[in-house]
């Protein structure tokens, strides 16, 4: 257990990090398309995480597990890691959008159900111990949101200039 606890460790201090280097690759793959359904995939998972991040607030954005209390109202009521279910709507949104080879988006849903599941574990076992309870969703909780929205427009001005690209290249 002592492993799975410094590995779900590392895999949270460094998640954005793995992140940035999938997107990197992904760009490199990408035959990008127009889909509605991934746009609505990506609209749903920013909606997820910015119900959630009202109310679990800067704590979702450290590099170590922290937590003040054990939120079990808004989407807390309904699922345990409601940031990470939004983050699987915007990975798989932005997997339709990118367009890579079916072995890679394979790679990446099966890597992001892995590590989200070891941080998960990590966190619940971190929480354990956490006896306090919060209900109350603050709207000051959502400036660690920032980040998220600074990266879906990098994602989409990278995937704009892409579908720009294939266009003139006649390959769109």
């Amino acid at each position: 257990m002592k492993i799975l606890a410094q590995v779900s460790k590392y895999l949270f201090q460094y998640r954005t990090a793995i992140a940035v280097i999938f997107f990197i690759v992904l760009v490199f793959f990408a035959k990008p398309i127009t889909s509605t359904i991934a746009h609505v995939l990506v609209f749903i998972g920013l909606a997820v995480r910015i119900w959630a991040a009202g109310y679990i607030g800067p704590a979702a954005r450290k590099n170590e597990f922290t937590a003040e209390y054990v939120i079990s109202s808004g989407p807390y009521r309904f699922l345990k890691h409601p940031l990470y279910i939004g983050n699987f709507f915007l990975v798989l949104g932005v997997l339709l959008l990118y367009n890579p080879p079916l072995w890679l988006t394979v790679l990446y849903i099966a890597l992001f159900v892995i590590i989200y599941t070891l941080i998960a574990l990590g966190e619940r076992r971190y929480l354990q111990d956490k006896v306090p309870r919060e209900v109350a969703y603050k709207f000051s909780n959502l400036k660690g949101e920032l980040s998220t929205l600074l990266m879906l427009f990098l994602i989409y001005v990278v995937y704009f200039i892409l579908i720009v690209f294939a266009s003139r290249r006649g390959s769109f």
